[in-house]
């Protein structure tokens, strides 16, 4: 009987697998640089967005069922007039969240403001 040994994604012939010792080592490397919460960060994050994934279809469905579809006549007026009224709400949105609390700092900083959040003040 012959059994094919797992090959690595490298093209190296040797496999090698993390010791109690070694995944110790890594975590305590981990903590001392400040990123031993990167699972909790990973974790946190796929949270935000599953919260704003569900936020957005909710209002889509909404949008949809309260607003009837728009002739083909209209529909380039009706898009322009959408996306002025867009961009007033999203300039004030914007505005609103210059003194909101953290979550949206880590989660929209750096898209409202162009700006990186290193955690510095």
């Amino acid at each position: 009987m012959t059994t094919t040994k797992p090959k690595r994604l490298d093209g190296k012939k040797k496999l090698v697998s993390l010791t109690r010792q070694m995944e110790k080592d890594m975590r305590l490397y981990c903590r001392d640089r400040g990123i031993d919460s990167l699972r909790k960060s990973a974790e946190e994050l796929k949270d935000m967005t599953e919260l704003m994934f569900k936020y957005l279809t909710l209002m889509h469905t909404s949008l949809l069922a309260y607003n009837p579809e728009i002739v083909p006549e209209l529909a380039d007026a009706a898009f322009r007039s959408a996306t002025a009224r867009h961009e007033k709400f999203f300039s004030a949105y914007q505005d609103s969240l210059k003194n909101d609390p953290p979550f949206f700092e880590r989660l929209l900083h750096t898209y409202y403001t162009g700006a990186h959040n290193d955690g510095q003040n």
